[in-house]
């Protein structure tokens, strides 16, 4: 494709929350590279049509998934990186020249590299994870991959939990994870909120942090808006925090490297 024309995408619905399209813009135009991202608000019932539609546009490099996308658009691409495979959730395709859809999962690598880049020590930790979803597998998966001792999985739906502690424990034996609603205690290091709560503001807060050491670092991935209630208490906490947008920066390097070469 003529670099002037690049396009990446981005699908999910209602995508009025998403600020990620602006993200990428305002990075290519400051490191000058071409290209630019346009979101796509799809009906879930449209799914297919849309990714049908998607194999035929030639300037289309990929597409990042946003909800409800993540999880129901996996047995839909043509393939799918281990990584994906395992948190059983994708939140970006590559699209190849004959037009096949290839997913990847970069929600954890971005916000634990969020984490990371902010000195917050992971290795042998305990986190408190509110969610079972696809941004809450692929922030699990990453959490693991850097060496954390134990996630404890919190999600109303204790069998959607159940389900994805069972594929977490196959793929890293090394990590010990957990299901509870138990409100998290003071052995808690980090606390994060994968779940939506939050995006509206009569919404109750994900976690009750109650029980927890001051001080802690807990995270959002909510990014709207800017400072989320939750985020509020844990600051008045006196909590490390990290915001929703936070997650996305860290991955647009990596995204740029997966839609040129592929893993």
């Amino acid at each position: 494709m003529a670099d002037e024309h690049r396009l990446y995408g981005l699908i999910g619905y209602p995508i009025g929350f998403v600020r990620s399209p602006g993200i990428l813009n305002a990075y290519l135009a400051e490191h000058g590279l071409p290209g630019r991202m346009i979101p796509f608000g799809v009906k879930p019932e449209s799914l297919d049509a849309a990714l049908a539609g998607l194999r035929h546009v030639e300037n289309l490099a990929g597409f990042f998934v946003t909800m409800p996308f993540k999880e129901s658009i996996l047995p839909l691409l043509d393939d799918a990186s281990e990584t994906a495979r395992i948190a059983g959730a994708v939140n970006i395709v590559r699209r190849t020249p004959d037009g096949q859809l290839f997913g990847h999962q970069l929600d954890g690598a971005g916000f634990v590299g969020a984490m990371t880049a902010a000195g917050v020590t992971i290795v042998g930790a305990l986190a408190h994870v509110a969610g079972a979803g696809g941004v809450s597998a692929g922030i699990c998966c990453a959490l693991a991959e850097t060496g954390i001792g134990r996630i404890v999985i919190a999600n109303r739906n204790q069998e959607r939990a159940e389900t994805l502690a069972d594929r977490l424990r196959g793929a890293f034996p090394d990590t010990i994870f957990t299901v509870a609603n138990a409100v998290p205690g003071e052995e808690t290091d980090i606390v994060v909120n994968a779940t939506s709560l939050g995006l509206s503001a009569d919404d109750p807060l994900p976690v009750d942090l109650s029980a927890t050491r001051r001080g802690i670092f807990v995270g959002d991935v909510v990014n709207v808006p800017h400072m989320t209630p939750f985020l509020e208490v844990a600051e008045a906490r006196g909590c490390r925090t990290q915001h929703g947008k936070a997650m996305f920066s860290p991955q647009i390097p990596l995204a740029l490297r997966f839609y040129e070469n592929g893993l």
